[in-house]
C-alpha cells in the first residue's frame, strides 16, 4: 500500500477493493501493532505478508507518520527528506538535519522559481512521478494501477 503515490492511491481507492478497503484495513493493523507493541510475526499474520515485509510495511507506516504529523507542507517536506536521508546513510541526527534542511531550502527555491513563472503544481508534481501531465488514465484500471510506478508517500522504493 506505501508503493504507490497520493495521486495514485487517490484515483484507485473508488474503484478498487484494494484500496478502499484492504489498505485502510491494513492501515488499522499497523496503528494497532504499535499501539499494543505486536511481534513482527504477529503483524505479519494480520498483513498476510512475510515478517520481513511486515517489519518493512511498519517502518514505513511509523515514518509516514512522522512526515504527515507535521502542521505545514514546508516541515513536511523536511522531515520526509530527513527519514529519507536515514534510510539511505547512517550519518548522525545533526548531518541528516543539516542535508534535510538543504535540500529543503534548494526544493523551495525550485517551487518558489515555479510560482513566479506560473506553473502548475499538479502538473510538476506528475512531471516529478515521471507521468506526462496531460496523458489521460488507462480505461482498465487494474493495468493502469499494475503500470503505475512503484513510489511511497514520502519517497521512493
Amino acid at each position: 500500500m506505501f508503493q504507490k503515490s497520493y495521486r495514485r492511491f487517490l484515483a484507485l481507492k473508488t474503484t478498487h477493493y484494494r484500496w478502499s478497503h484492504l489498505a485502510p484495513q491494513s492501515v488499522g493493523h499497523l496503528q494497532e501493532a504499535c499501539d499494543k507493541h505486536w511481534s513482527v510475526e504477529k503483524l505479519a499474520d494480520y498483513l498476510h505478508c512475510a515478517p520481513d515485509e511486515a517489519e518493512a510495511c511498519l517502518r514505513r507506516f511509523n515514518m509516514s507518520k512522522k512526515v504527515n504529523g507535521k502542521d505545514t507542507t514546508a516541515g513536511r517536506l523536511r522531515q520526509a527528506v530527513f527519514e529519507w536521508i536515514g534510510e539511505v546513510s547512517d550519518a548522525d541526527e545533526k548531518t541528516r538535519l543539516k542535508l534535510a534542511d538543504e535540500l529543503a531550502k534548494m526544493v523551495g527555491n525550485q517551487l518558489f522559481v515555479a510560482a513566479q513563472a506560473g506553473d502548475d503544481l499538479l502538473k510538476l508534481s506528475m512531471e516529478l512521478e515521471g507521468k506526462e501531465s496531460d496523458s489521460a488514465p488507462k480505461s482498465d484500471p487494474k493495468a493502469s494501477e499494475d503500470a503505475a510506478p512503484k513510489w511511497g508517500p514520502q519517497w521512493k522504493d
